[in-house]
């Protein structure tokens, strides 16, 4: 620019003053500027004047800077939520090496501006938590059982409550799933499965049943897809995950299944091999717009598990990795005992192509470089 070419100190200051103002003044300047900054800085540049902060909350600019940025944009942490008498409480929150710009601080408890949205006098604790792509959705149990519903943006501290139809309650809500895709659009879709009762001894669904509701945040309103799908016990629907346009579940000894959410309809989708006691699932997610599984190895050996990724096309899952969890536990541990090792999710460090697996072992959060085989410890 030629606000640097100042013959002077003095007159370079006044130069880059007045251009300042003029940048300030002209919207469509400072918007291409601001759509180049990575979200953390934009969310600081709210704080300018409310100008800017009218300019980064309007909706057509927050889709434009989450499209330009969704090629790029990587998880930068986990919030942690810890369960104590029946309550989630939201505990702290863990940064992923080499994805957060805060290097010094891995682990921190969560700041009450994170939190700071009204609780109801009745509060008992978190019910049906579900995260997708930043927002979390969540119910607040109320006394005597009576759940409100809340979805939650943790970055700007603000929140929608919804109640769910007259004729559903706690009880028959099997799981709740949220839909969401900031890149394609500002609303989001929450997706309610719950247990089907029929008094017709024909019906073709059977026993065991559960259905599909829809809420559209567009719109506000609630819909019975009247789609449903048998299950005893077996899919995990509470750890569903948003994909390309689906919501996926896993299981122990069923197919996996595949939701189409806008089309409010079901479709086909590989699955992983099924031992002969059932699939053992650590971890299922979705890291960079790619599913992953992580279930224990069908060889026979305890110890092992599999780190599989589902093609792009649909057309098989592939084995990525396979991972000596007893030899973390001795790693972590520093003895041949080892000790008990939980998976957390798998993340890849930004721009550095590393691929680490999140673990929890003895009250302490690790990364575990998959490649390099180095632990690193994060909280």
């Amino acid at each position: 620019m030629t606000i640097l070419e100042a013959a002077s100190p003095v007159a370079g200051d006044l130069t880059a003053s007045a251009g300042g103002e003029v940048i300030a003044d002209k919207e469509d300047v400072l918007s291409e500027i601001l759509l180049r900054l990575p979200t953390k800085y934009l969310l600081q540049c709210c704080c300018v004047s409310k100008h800017w902060h009218s300019l980064i909350s309007a909706p057509h600019f927050r889709r434009r800077h989450c499209r330009r940025h969704a090629s790029t944009s990587a998880a930068t942490g986990l919030l942690l939520f810890r369960t104590f008498s029946f309550k989630h409480l939201m505990d702290h929150l863990v940064y992923f090496p080499n994805n957060s710009n805060d290097k010094n601080c891995y682990s921190r408890t969560i700041p009450s501006s994170i939190r700071r949205f009204h609780y109801p006098l009745a509060f008992s604790g978190f019910h049906h938590l579900h995260s997708c792509n930043g927002l979390l959705c969540f119910g607040l149990l109320l006394a005597p059982c009576e759940c409100n519903l809340y979805v939650y943006n943790p970055c700007t501290c603000s929140y929608a409550s919804l109640s769910l139809p007259k004729k559903f309650s706690l009880a028959t809500i099997k799981a709740i799933n949220l839909a969401f895709d900031p890149s394609r659009s500002d609303f989001y879709r929450i997706i309610c499965i719950y247990a089907y009762n029929s008094e017709n001894d024909n019906d073709p669904f059977g026993d065991h049943v559960y259905k599909i509701l829809i809420y559209a945040s567009e719109s506000g309103t609630w819909k019975d897809t009247g789609k449903g799908f048998n299950d005893k016990y077996d899919y995990l629907l509470k750890r569903g995950v948003f994909s390309r346009g689906c919501i996926h579940w896993v299981g122990e000894n069923k197919p996996f299944l595949a939701f189409d959410v806008e089309n409010e309809r079901f479709r086909t989708m590989p699955s992983t091999s099924v031992p002969e006691n059932g699939r053992k699932i650590c971890y299922f997610g979705d890291w960079g717009g790619r599913l992953h599984v992580i279930q224990e190895c069908d060889s026979g050996a305890a110890s092992l598990v599999d780190v599989m990724e589902l093609q792009i096309d649909y057309s098989k899952w592939s084995l990525k990795y396979r991972i000596d969890i007893d030899y973390l536990g001795m790693g972590i541990g520093g003895n041949a005992d080892g000790i008990k090792v939980d998976v957390l999710c798998l993340v890849e460090a930004n721009g550095e192509g590393k691929t680490m697996l999140i673990v929890s072992a003895q009250g302490r959060i690790l990364s575990y470089d998959i490649v390099d085989k180095t632990f690193e410890e994060l909280s």
